[in-house]
């Protein structure tokens, strides 16, 4: 098995050709398969995923992703968080046993102003590289980006418990690792990505994990569930960061093409 990451919507159709004769297989973090993808986590909060995947040529893909939640409670200022994400990786064949692939990453995060009293918009570019276990069903993804955006308040809130700052620069950096197993003869598969966020204004861990299958004959439909942590650190917790030692559970389920 190969592993899937993520892909940009807005790309042309004519560069994933290859994507609809390859069985879908989320836990693959190389394939080429695009996809919907809709959540709700405990909190009532709604997610939805549109990704698309391909390759450019033989040995040059291309992964992305488009995603948009909406919270269904109101918030402090009576309205309900919105927060739009949009990710694209592309990743070259490099010929080295140790790390067969090797590319690039961009990672927009903006919370909307109008709705979340503290606005933000954040920008992470890096580098990304498959390296090889020692497990074929194990494969890891490193990935290391420089962090810049700003934050602004909308009047109604503040950008850090000690501050009525009304606009605020972020820098920093941001370290992924990508990690999936897959297992079982039906396509069973797990995840783990820890992510950590260090900037001038606070710092962010997270930690994903989460387990799928297929629930279709086909493979087509698969539901995943997962556990993620968020902790925050630092004088300014921005609301585009999310919530400080917060414990979500999701349910999701994915439609491969």
């Amino acid at each position: 098995m190969k592993k899937s990451i993520l892909a940009v919507l807005l790309l042309p159709f004519s560069a994933i050709s290859n994507a609809a004769d390859t069985p879908p297989d989320p836990s693959d973090l190389t394939q080429v398969n695009s996809f919907v993808y809709g959540t709700v986590d405990n909190d009532g909060t709604l997610k939805g995923i549109a990704g698309l995947a391909g390759q450019y040529t033989e040995g040059n893909s291309f992964l992305g992703l488009i995603e948009h939640s909406s919270a269904t409670k109101a918030n402090t200022i009576g309205k309900k968080d919105q927060n739009t994400r949009l990710r694209y990786f592309q990743v070259l064949d490099t010929g080295i046993d140790s790390l067969p692939q090797a590319g690039f990453s961009i990672d927009y995060m903006k919370g909307w102003k109008k709705t979340n009293g503290v606005g933000s918009d954040i920008v992470a570019l890096g580098t990304i590289a498959k390296v090889t276990t020692p497990w074929e069903s194990f494969t890891i993804f490193p990935n290391v980006a420089y962090v810049t955006g700003k934050a602004e308040a909308n009047g109604l809130g503040s950008l850090s418990s000690l501050s009525s700052l009304s606009s605020l620069s972020i820098k920093g950096y941001q370290t992924n690792l990508f990690g999936s197993l897959s297992f079982g003869e039906a396509g069973q598969y797990m995840v783990f990505q820890p992510q950590w966020m260090d900037t001038n204004v606070g710092s962010k861990f997270e930690m994903r994990t989460a387990y799928g299958q297929p629930v279709s004959s086909d493979a087509k439909w698969w539901v995943e569930v997962a556990h993620s942590y968020t902790r925050i650190t630092g004088d300014s917790k921005l609301k585009g960061l999310g919530t400080s030692n917060d414990n979500k559970f999701t349910l999701g389920v994915s439609y491969y093409f």
